[in-house]
């Protein structure tokens, strides 16, 4: 069985969204510290992900998402895949703002930003299942 994990990836927080099918679910944000990856490779093996898909944005933070996806690949063992986004949190929150979402969910909008990377991912893909 094929299951994604959504990467938005953030200085601080990194929100994270899991698929297996056309449909994300966000899981809760992780404090982007010194075991961020452990955390990860945590999720990945327990969640069952066969496939990391990573949002990567324009601007200067790129190098830095590219060698988070990089340190993610060979810890998890998996190929992480890079997909541009641009203003995902934004629109995250925004969406969450129109939906009148709890404050619990206003405060996981990096997950909800996990959730549209990897929905515009899904669909440009053409993954159906």
């Amino acid at each position: 069985m094929i299951k994604y994990l959504g990467i938005d990836y953030g200085l601080a927080h990194i929100g994270l969204a899991t698929s297996q099918h056309t449909l994300a679910t966000p899981l809760p944000s992780l404090h982007n510290d010194s075991t961020v990856f452990l955390r990860l490779t945590s999720i990945v093996r327990e969640q069952g992900i066969t496939h990391i898909v990573c949002g990567i944005p324009e601007g200067t933070l790129a190098p830095k998402v590219i060698k988070f996806a990089e340190e993610l690949e060979s810890i998890a063992g998996l190929k992480v895949v890079l997909t541009p986004e641009t203003l995902s949190s934004q629109e995250a929150k925004h969406k969450l703002h129109e939906a009148r979402a709890s404050l619990a969910k206003k405060k996981n909008d990096h997950a909800y930003a996990a959730c549209l990377i990897l929905e515009d991912y899904l669909e440009l893909n053409n993954v159906v299942y």
